[in-house]
């Protein structure tokens, strides 16, 4: 990643750095990586042991000529056990130890882009569920109040030039910076973006400066990265207790109907925090009135903190409806006019594998969405359920490599709302399918619902729309937008969406 407007001299080092403990600062520095493939000379080379990591990286960093070498204190030890390394940066460029290492990537990109986000609002958006749809709603309303606004998320980066498909959530603190300042050099005022609880462990936001920031809600997922719920929840408060780099704080948009927004709520209300919350209930400060909910859209009247206002859009369900409270609330915490708000959620046409209703002649309903947690799940079906004169018809699996403790959870959700399960393979990664199966099967016979297994995704979609009947709902859940299947290692072209209109194509009359 090259910095179009390079920084010279050893002063910027030393503002962010402690002094070398071997070598000196370079009097020049090209860029900034932490993958030894895209090193050039005089790059300053970031050593970030993780699963993947190898020390012939660090090798190949200084082939291709870095300059300077940054490295966790903790593991200096591993540096000096290898007399070849240690000695070939000793020779021929330098090395500086931080304490945080992950914060001090990110306030060292911060730093070499220019601290581009101090000049962007950022609107940053956690929680289990929503994050998606709530993120381009937010980038909607930003648009039609006047402000350039792009995306940083699960489905796809727009940074001002068109989107482009996202490799992962939220990125590295390398490529975040780089985003921002992209964001600006092409004239964008601001950005929403999806916040991980991974990045948020991870620290890969540091050095970033938020407007606002918005949490949806908490239900069980990750369970096989942050281990309990409580460890899941600290990661997501971080967000909402972020402290720019300035000493200012952003603006919290949080959803009280969901117990662990209502324990945040309360935190920073205690910190004299300007505090936004939304609900269906009338405690909360942005909540609906009369409401119209259904599979067309969601139209009626919102009390906000302004006053009332006429809503309408194409999104369905009640799950949606709360994404679009969220999406009012950041548009107030960056004082967007209540027309202007109104205008974003109602041009908003749909987000990608949310939701999304594939056109099916036959008479029938087929839906496509990314729920991939129970919680998740559950609203999806719940806002189906209501609507659908005739069956509703499940196809889901559960991730492979992922919480296990899900998947019975899962299963038990799909066999309570739904006629009829189809239950299939997800991404299984490195776990064998039926396994998978196994662990969800319990949960959907404990409800006593019809079901059948087909470990062929492809199968169990088509066997889903050939069993639809007029009147009826086909839910296809779990991977949304995705166009890919991860069997094994393996990476495969595979689409919901292209295998539901295959199957439509094949019954038609």
């Amino acid at each position: 990643m090259m910095n179009d407007r390079p920084v010279h001299g050893s002063n910027w080092l030393s503002l962010n750095l402690p002094s070398p403990v071997w070598g000196r600062f370079p009097n020049n520095v090209s860029t900034l990586s932490d993958d030894s493939r895209q090193v050039e000379a005089g790059t300053l080379f970031l050593i970030r042991p993780g699963a993947a990591f190898r020390w012939e990286f660090v090798e190949e960093a200084l082939e291709r000529g870095a300059s300077f070498f940054v490295a966790d204190r903790r593991g200096f030890s591993e540096i000096e056990s290898r007399p070849f390394l240690s000695s070939r940066i000793r020779e021929t460029a330098g090395l500086s130890l931080v304490e945080d290492l992950p914060r001090t990537v990110g306030e060292l990109a911060s730093s070499w882009w220019g601290n581009p986000s101090a000049s962007l609002k950022v609107v940053g958006v956690t929680g289990t569920n929503g994050k998606t749809t709530s993120s381009f709603l937010t980038r909607a309303v930003c648009r039609a109040g006047g402000m350039p606004c792009g995306l940083i998320g699960t489905v796809v980066f727009d940074v001002g030039k068109g989107e482009s498909e996202a490799p992962q959530t939220t990125p590295g603190a390398l490529l975040i910076q780089s985003l921002f300042a992209d964001s600006l050099k092409n004239g964008l005022k601001a950005v929403s973006m999806e916040v991980s609880s991974h990045a948020l462990d991870q620290n890969r936001l540091a050095g970033t400066s938020f407007a606002a920031v918005h949490f949806t809600n908490l239900t069980r997922d990750h369970l096989d990265y942050h281990q309990t719920m409580e460890a899941y929840f600290e990661a997501k408060r971080k967000l909402l207790f972020w402290e720019n780099p300035d000493g200012t704080r952003p603006v919290a948009v949080i959803h009280t109907g969901d117990e662990y927004g209502m324990r945040l709520a309360k935190e920073l209300g205690k910190n004299g925090r300007r505090v936004l919350t939304y609900g269906e209930g009338a405690e909360s400060g942005i909540h609906p009135l009369q409401m119209d909910v259904g599979l067309s859209g969601i139209r009626g009247n919102v009390r906000t903190t302004r006053g009332e206002l006429f809503i309408e859009s194409s999104l369905s369900g009640h799950y949606n409806l709360q994404n679009i409270l969220g999406a009012i609330g950041c548009g107030e915490a960056l004082g967007l006019s209540p027309d202007r708000i109104a205008e974003g959620i109602r041009t908003l046409p749909g987000v990608p594998g949310r939701f999304e209703k594939v056109d099916a002649p036959a008479g029938f309903s087929v839906i496509v969405d990314y729920a991939h947690t129970d919680d998740a799940l559950s609203n999806l079906l719940r806002a189906v359920r209501p609507v659908t004169r005739g069956k509703v018809i499940t196809v889901f699996g559960c991730g492979g490599d992922r919480d296990r403790g899900k998947r019975p959870r899962m299963g038990k959700v799909a066999g309570s709302l739904s006629d009829f399960v189809v239950l299939t393979s997800d991404n299984p990664r490195t776990e064998a399918p039926e396994s998978i199966l196994d662990e969800i099967e319990p949960g959907i016979r404990e409800t006593g619902t019809s079901y059948v297994r087909l470990t062929d995704r492809k199968s169990a979609i088509i066997e889903a729309i050939r069993r639809a009947r007029p009147g009826d709902a086909v839910v296809i859940a779990g991977k949304g937008h995705e166009n890919y299947q991860i069997l094994g290692k393996e990476k495969i072209h595979f689409d919901d969406r292209e295998v539901a209109r295959l199957a439509l194509r094949e019954i038609a009359p």
